[in-house]
């Protein structure tokens, strides 16, 4: 099995069982990544049912909340934004309302729920991806097309929970419960994706949220 983020081998997986399944993921000694073993991934129409029971709705004081506190600490400092694209907005684009609010031009892309490839051949100052890249097996593909649409400068802000490679606090984590979260990503998985894609990391608070920012061309 090869690693989909550095191209490495992997050793020996992670064996994961409780009372409802039992699954094997993959650990990257190399850069700390881990994934789902390809035949416990759901087909699309499998995935979709259990977007469909989000209830993320527009409007929602809470869910709004929610995302002004993530704005709160991924978007202090940054510096020169006004075009953002909200990769994986979900059934409703709350996160995109709430920046809209606040005066930014947002576009939104969803795999499911917005499918139109609305970002290509255009540029943002900021790419936006909330609770998303746990969800794609093969997560370095996009995120090379996404690091193409981001301006010179311009950052890339991803939230998702940081694993523990502990292979026993893993198997008891709550993040893995979700049958879509095939997934997963440390600090260390972050630092190599950074270097993959020519970004420096910005900061991160070491649980979900990570800011990268695209080096300057010289």
């Amino acid at each position: 099995m090869i690693c989909n983020i550095c191209g490495e081998k992997v050793g020996n997986g992670i064996n994961v069982s409780n009372r409802r399944w039992e699954k094997l993921y993959h650990h990257c000694e190399n850069c700390d990544f881990i994934f789902i073993d390809e035949k416990h991934i759901l087909c699309s129409s499998e995935e979709l049912e259990r977007y469909k029971t989000h209830n993320n709705n527009v409007g929602d004081p809470v869910y709004e909340a929610y995302f002004e506190k993530f704005i709160s600490y991924a978007f202090d400092g940054v510096e020169n934004v006004e075009k953002i694209l909200d990769y994986g907005s979900g059934p409703e684009p709350v996160l995109a309302n709430v920046l809209q609010k606040k005066g930014y031009m947002v576009d939104i892309y969803d795999k499911y729920f917005a499918d139109e490839n609305i970002y290509q051949n255009k540029k943002y100052d900021l790419i936006v991806s909330t609770e998303v890249f746990e969800h794609i097996w093969d997560p370095m593909p996009v995120l090379e097309d996404l690091g193409k649409t981001i301006d010179k400068e311009g950052y890339l802000v991803l939230m998702t929970n940081f694993h523990t490679s502990r292979k026993n606090d893993f198997g008891n984590w709550w993040y893995i419960q979700d049958p879509t979260h095939i997934s997963f990503y440390s600090p260390k998985t972050f630092a190599y994706i950074a270097e993959r894609l020519g970004f420096n990391i910005v900061k991160h608070n070491e649980k979900n949220i990570i800011v990268f920012r695209k080096k300057e061309m010289i």
